[in-house]
C-alpha cells in the first residue's frame, strides 16, 4: 500500500489526530507566555511545525509498537464511553489499514516539515525537538521493561512544550518557564499516562506491558495520577496568577475553571473509583485542560485582561 493508496483517515488514526491536534495548544500556550503578543509569522510557523511534529511524533509510537498492537488485537478490552485516541480507530498500521511502507513515508515527510520549520526559528528549536523525539522512542522501548516510563512521558512533553517558547523568545523568564514544565509534565503523567494506562489495564496485564496500574495496582496508581493532576492544576494556576500582568483576571478566572472542570474533578473521581471506565473519562477530560488554558489565556490578551 502506497502513500496515496491509503486513506485519509487511516493515518488520522495512525497520528491519534485528535490527540495529536489538541496537543498543539502545549507550545502555542508556552509561545504566549514567552511574549504576549509573539510575532505573527513566528507563530504560525510555529503552530504549523507543531501540528507536523506532533502527527509525527504521535505516529511514530504506532510504528515502534507495532508488534505490541498485533498482540493486542487477541485480547482487546471492552470500550465503555468515547476514547478521544480511538476517534478514526485504533493502531490502523497493526491492523494492515496502513502499510508499513507507506507509515514510515509519512512519518518522515511530517518530520522534515517540522524539522525544516523548527531550523528557522533557531537551533534551540532544533534541539529541543530532536530531544523529545529520542524520548519518545526511549518511552516506546521500555514498554515491557519498566513501570516507571511514565516519568519520560513527562519529560518529553515538557521539552516539546518548551519548542513554543524558543520559537518566539530567546529570553528565560524562570518563574513562567519552570511554572509551564512543571505543569506541562504533571499534566501529562496524571492526567493522560497513566488514566491511559489503567483504562488498558487488562490488555496490557495479558501482553506483559508494564505500566504503574499493572505492577502496583489500579488503586495505587489512581493515587499517584490524582497527586500529578493536583499538581498540575496547581502549577497551571500558578502560571496565570504570575502571568497576570499579560492576561490579568480573565485569564486568571479562565484557567482556574478550566482547571477546576479538566484537573481537579477528574482527579478526585478517579481516586474515589480508580477503574478502566472512569479512567478512561479522566483521560479524555484532562486532555482538554491545556486548549482550555489556551483559550483562557487568549481571552485575557484580547480583552486587555
Amino acid at each position: 500500500m502506497t502513500l496515496a493508496a491509503a486513506p485519509v483517515k487511516a493515518f488520522f488514526a495512525l497520528s491519534r489526530g485528535t490527540q495529536a491536534s489538541l496537543s498543539v495548544a502545549q507550545p502555542l500556550t508556552a509561545a504566549l507566555l514567552a511574549a504576549d503578543r509573539p510575532p505573527p509569522v513566528r507563530l504560525a510557523a510555529a503552530t504549523v511545525a507543531a501540528f507536523a511534529g506532533f502527527f509525527a511524533v504521535f505516529a511514530v509510537n504506532d510504528v515502534l509498537d507495532v508488534d505490541l498492537d498485533r498482540r493486542r488485537f487477541t485480547h482487546v478490552r471492552p470500550y465503555e464511553g468515547a476514547d478521544l485516541d480511538g476517534v478514526g480507530g485504533r493502531h490502523p498500521l497493526a491492523r494492515g489499514r496502513v502499510s508499513r511502507r507507506a507509515a514510515l513515508t509519512y512519518i518522515a515527510t511530517l518530520s522534515l516539515v517540522a524539522l525544516v520549520i523548527t531550523a528557522l526559528l533557531g537551533w534551540v528549536c532544533v534541539a529541543l525537538f530532536a530531544v523529545a523525539a529520542c524520548l519518545q522512542v526511549l518511552y516506546c522501548r521500555l514498554a515491557t521493561v519498566s513501570s516507571a516510563k511514565f516519568l519520560v512521558s513527562g519529560v518529553m512533553v515538557a521539552v516539546g512544550a518548551a519548542v513554543g517558547w524558543f520559537a518566539v523568545s530567546t529570553a528565560v523568564d524562570a518563574p513562567r518557564l519552570g511554572l509551564l514544565l512543571m505543569w506541562m509534565a504533571a499534566w501529562e503523567i496524571g492526567g493522560r499516562n497513566i488514566p491511559n494506562d489503567l483504562a488498558d489495564l487488562d490488555e496490557d496485564r495479558h501482553l506483559g506491558v508494564r505500566t504503574l496500574p499493572v505492577v502496583h495496582g489500579p488503586r495505587t496508581a489512581a493515587a499517584v495520577a490524582c497527586g500529578f493532576l493536583l499538581l498540575a492544576g496547581a502549577a497551571s494556576c500558578a502560571l496565570a496568577w504570575v502571568a497576570l500582568r499579560s492576561f490579568g483576571p480573565v485569564g486568571l478566572a479562565g484557567a482556574v475553571l478550566v482547571t477546576a472542570v479538566t484537573s481537579v474533578r477528574p482527579a478526585l473521581a478517579l481516586l474515589r473509583r480508580p477503574e478502566p471506565p472512569v479512567a478512561l473519562a479522566v483521560f479524555n477530560r484532562a486532555s482538554l485542560q491545556p486548549v482550555g488554558v489556551l483559550a483562557a489565556f487568549a481571552a485575557g490578551l484580547a480583552t486587555g485582561g
